[in-house]
């Protein structure tokens, strides 16, 4: 019995001494799978604290930047939950397949990401954190700012790393230069579309977000092109209804005006911006780090 107790003593000694650990969590929203991956800090729980994290454009919560980011913050104690916004797909897994017809929109990644938020209350977290990283980041601050003084009490931190903007003139500028033809009678015909009550109706464009001759709903085209804000981050964040962190990658090279945007915008306190001086768009190798530092500062105050 004694050899037993010290067996039992031992094993509990090593759990205590065990790293964080990772563990898959499923929801069901509007019938479709959600996925996400929850890494807790070595010694926590979700009672602890959780931060969310919401990745880019067409992409998933295992792309390096999430998996990377989980790890760093792990080792600074702060425990995530990586999400994978549905796109309109069952569990969806890896980046988005762009054979397949695009029926999502920014109104449903913002329903999910409460979703998960709703997950973590009712798990108990005292404290969450929602990190959206480029699109991922726009759509956080949507999320947010929809919600208004409804977001939930727990929801304490907010932080928008290399978030996206949107500007209608430079949004035809890229479309012609990456899919060589015109913006102009395709945003007219999904308004067009959507203003009959057709918004559900396919279209075949030569292109939409990184996706040549995709097939894609009039009012996802046009959700996606909307110049009223709802796709372009600094718009928004005088709208959030908690103090936000924003982190601008110094050598971004996908978001090049974001630095002058969050420049032109009135000064709060509500407002951080820290820049990771020489920091692509994806923070990769030791600007991983650094971002990782300025969240788990944040976090801690």
């Amino acid at each position: 019995m004694i050899a037993m107790r010290n067996v039992a003593a031992l094993l509990g000694c090593l759990c205590l001494a065990l790293p964080a650990w990772a563990e898959p969590v499923r929801l069901v929203q509007e019938g479709r799978g959600l996925d996400g991956e929850l890494k807790l800090a070595a010694g926590k729980t979700v009672k602890d604290g959780v931060l969310l994290l919401v990745h880019g454009t067409l992409a998933h919560n295992r792309m390096e930047i999430m998996q990377a980011q989980q790890a760093l913050l792990a080792e600074r104690g702060l425990s995530t939950l990586a999400v994978s916004l549905s796109l309109g797909i069952s569990d969806r897994k890896g980046m988005y397949d762009c054979a397949q017809p695009h029926r999502h929109s920014n109104a449903q990644a913002a329903a999910e990401i409460a979703a998960w938020v709703d997950w973590a209350v009712k798990a108990g977290a005292g404290k969450i954190g929602i990190l959206g990283h480029s699109r991922g980041g726009a759509q956080v601050a949507f999320y947010a700012a929809r919600a208004g003084a409804a977001l939930p009490s727990a929801v304490q931190k907010i932080v928008l790393a290399g978030p996206t903007t949107f500007d209608r003139n430079r949004a035809a500028a890229e479309f012609k230069a990456r899919f060589r033809a015109d913006f102009a009678p395709v945003i007219a015909g999904a308004e067009a579309l959507g203003a009959a009550g057709k918004g559900t109706e396919m279209m075949a464009v030569p292109g939409f977000m990184y996706c040549p001759n995709a097939s894609v709903a009039a009012a996802t085209f046009a959700d996606y092109h909307a110049a009223d804000g709802r796709n372009d981050a600094p718009s928004l964040l005088a709208k959030l209804p908690r103090p936000v962190l924003v982190v601008v990658a110094g050598g971004d090279e996908v978001v090049t005006d974001l630095p002058a945007r969050l420049q032109a915008l009135p000064k709060s306190d509500r407002l951080r911006i820290v820049t990771v001086d020489g920091a692509d768009h994806f923070f990769k190798d030791l600007y991983g780090e650094d971002l990782a530092d300025a969240v788990t500062a944040y976090w801690k105050e």
